[in-house]
């Protein structure tokens, strides 16, 4: 019943597959579970370096914000600069990292490390909210143009915007 089973729902080559697992599990079960631990330690090692560049960000974005209080958005994260080979020598134990949810590993390298934690602007927008460093408020205000501000500044005009 079972083979009959296996036949019509997976086929030959899934039959195949059932009984080669079957047969071969005991040796399969260490090497699944040697590479569960690695890409455990790989993705911890990539939280560790996530950690350390928030915290760097939000370091630096604090700093720019006491210096110059009225920089808007744009300005600030143009000026946001993590030293990134010095963060992943810092709190990198492992020469790999890897994604919560993926099945690989990538070197750890400054290209890598770089592309997976700021894949995109709304994870720094996100970062900097979360800290209260820049509120939602400020980041939708355009930017100032600063010859327009200056002109009005020399001829005594106010500004219409």
């Amino acid at each position: 019943m079972a083979n009959l089973w296996l036949d019509t729902f997976l086929g030959k080559t899934g039959k195949y597959v059932i009984q080669f697992i079957d047969t071969y599990y005991i040796y399969l079960v260490p090497i699944i579970l040697a590479y569960g631990i690695f890409l455990a330690l790989s993705s911890f090692n990539l939280k560790r370096i996530e950690r350390r560049v928030i915290r760097e960000i939000v370091r630096q974005a604090k700093h720019l914000t006491e210096v110059n209080p009225n920089i808007n958005y744009a300005d600030l994260i143009y000026h946001i600069n993590p030293d990134w080979e010095k963060i992943i020598k810092k709190s990198s134990f492992l020469p790999y990292i890897s994604t919560e949810s993926g099945f690989w590993v990538n070197k750890t390298n400054m290209f890598n490390v770089r592309q997976i934690i700021m894949h995109d602007e709304r994870k720094l927008r996100l970062v900097l909210q979360r800290y209260r460093i820049i509120p939602e408020d400020v980041m939708h205000q355009p930017r100032q143009n600063l010859y327009t501000e200056y002109f009005h500044r020399i001829t005594k005009q106010q500004d219409k915007s």
